[in-house]
């Protein structure tokens, strides 16, 4: 699944926290986004969609993404993804997983991933099986300290500012494949009139490098950027007035042109516990 479920994961929002005497209507979001394509001296063109949803739940969360591939890349490489993620809220206000589960359909196969976190343990069931877990593959001390990408970015949702969002190396585990997403120093960034208009305010950036760490094949240093030819550079704005963060757009260079994948729709409905 690489690291287009982890830039997916950025865009899935989920959240919940202590309960209060007298709780908030439970959060609920709804985004949507269009990803497109800057080929080389060439016109661009419209490559995927995304739709993500997330809930409140006692103590915990829920989320869902699905990212289709759209026009051309899918002619020349179909990339769908469901995935969903359930986890509870710790008394840190931290989002924690539980379980992750996707659907892969590459164009070959369709492969159904489960990842089960425990206290001590990261159980992994995968149809077909995997023939091959990388080298090296991932350890169990690894995935325990790992995330699922979307449970990852609940943590964004929550965050008390752009510090706590761009604040060094978080670490992903798909269920095969594990990564550090590195996130530089936060800057400021003009959101767009649409990103306003949506209720998003307070924007920022930082980018983000990816490192590969377990569960790849084994490559030269020089081709374990999964294509990426610049870091990836990720715009979050707030909604309103203390409200969750919302990634607004994504973008990078790759070995076949610009990348942009930009929010188009949000829908919130009730609040959050404040982190």
């Amino acid at each position: 699944m690489k690291a287009r479920l982890a830039l997916a994961g950025a865009l899935a929002l989920a959240l919940a926290g202590p309960a209060l005497a007298q709780p908030p209507a439970p959060l609920k979001m709804t985004l949507d986004y269009d990803g497109t394509l800057y080929p080389l001296n060439l016109v661009p063109v419209k490559v995927l969609i995304v739709h993500a949803e997330g809930h409140a739940m006692p103590g915990g969360f829920g989320t869902s993404i699905s990212m289709k591939s759209y026009g051309i890349l899918r002619a020349l490489k179909r990339v769908d993804i469901d995935a969903e993620s359930q986890g509870r809220t710790g008394e840190d206000g931290q989002a924690y997983p539980a379980a992750f589960s996707y659907i892969h359909h590459d164009g070959k196969r369709v492969r159904h991933v489960h990842v089960d976190w425990s206290r001590g343990d990261v159980q992994v069931t995968s149809t077909p099986p995997y023939s091959d877990l990388g080298k090296p593959a991932a350890t169990l001390a690894q995935k325990l300290a790992a995330t699922d990408p979307l449970t990852q970015f609940v943590r964004t949702a929550v965050a008390a500012g752009p510090q706590a969002i761009c604040r060094g190396p978080d670490r992903f585990f798909d269920g095969k494949q594990l990564y550090d997403l590195d996130f530089g120093r936060p800057e400021p960034a003009n959101l767009t009139s649409d990103d306003r208009a949506m209720g998003l305010t307070h924007g920022a950036q930082c980018t983000v490098h990816l490192t590969e760490i377990a569960g790849f094949k084994p490559k030269p240093p020089d081709q374990r950027s999964q294509g990426l030819t610049s870091p990836i550079t990720m715009v979050f704005g707030q909604m309103g007035a203390g409200g969750p963060w919302i990634v607004t757009n994504i973008h990078a260079d790759t070995v076949i042109g610009h990348a942009n994948i930009a929010l188009k729709k949000a829908s919130v409905s009730g609040q959050r516990s404040q982190p």
